[in-house]
């Protein structure tokens, strides 16, 4: 089985590093380049030229790359898509989030700006004082604008229909996408929005139990 994922805003392949699964190959996608215009649906379109979809295959997604797996599932047939820390549609999504929609603050701000924000927030999303080198170097790998086009991507998402054949893992303490605003499968106790890096070997397990329901 091979599972096709997409990392979370401002990440590489880096945050699956911990992710091992039985039996399983895990292909990380590369970021597209977002454009000014692009929606969640024309942006998950760019991703599929990575995708093989001749052979049985699932998704996997943390964060922003789990809306875009939700919108992928209704283009492509994966056999599962395993959203981590993340939001299945628009409804899921905290009002903080939604508020850009409207008072878009974040077409204000400079793309050095956002990098920075995006540095700091490490503390806030769950990274603390881990990983520090790899995740600002995460951070500046993007290309230009991306973090402007991707945030202008998130809070304008419209789908408001379920996912097919979604398992949602999240943690009771994520402070970004907050645990109470989602219906997850499966919630891990005090996993926070980084959950995949620091509960790898949990969230390992459920995959693998998914897994053996196909």
């Amino acid at each position: 089985m091979v599972i096709y994922a997409i990392p979370g805003l401002g990440t590489t392949e880096k945050l699956y590093k911990n992710l091992h699964i039985k039996g399983v190959e895990i292909i990380v996608l590369k970021w597209p380049i977002p454009e000014k215009n692009d929606t969640m649906q024309s942006y998950a379109k760019k991703f599929l030229p990575q995708i093989d979809t001749s052979l049985p295959y699932c998704l996997l997604g943390v964060s922003f790359g789990g809306m875009l797996c939700a919108e992928l599932s209704t283009i492509i047939s994966p056999k599962k898509i395993f959203l981590i820390s993340s939001s299945k549609y628009r409804a899921e999504l905290p009002w903080f989030i939604k508020f850009f929609k409207y008072v878009p603050l974040h077409k204000m701000i400079s793309e050095k700006t956002h990098r920075k924000m995006a540095y700091e927030g490490r503390w806030f999303i769950g990274f603390g004082s881990a990983l520090i080198p790899e995740y600002l170097g995460m951070i500046n790998s993007m290309t230009k604008n991306y973090f402007k086009n991707c945030i202008n991507i998130i809070v304008n998402w419209d789908r408001k229909e379920l996912p097919k054949n979604y398992v949602h893992i999240h943690g009771t303490s994520d402070r970004l996408l907050l645990h109470k605003y989602v219906k997850a499968d499966y919630a891990v106790k005090d996993g926070s929005h980084a959950m995949v890096v620091f509960r790898a070997e949990e969230i390992s397990k459920i995959i693998e139990s998914e897994l053996q329901k196909i």
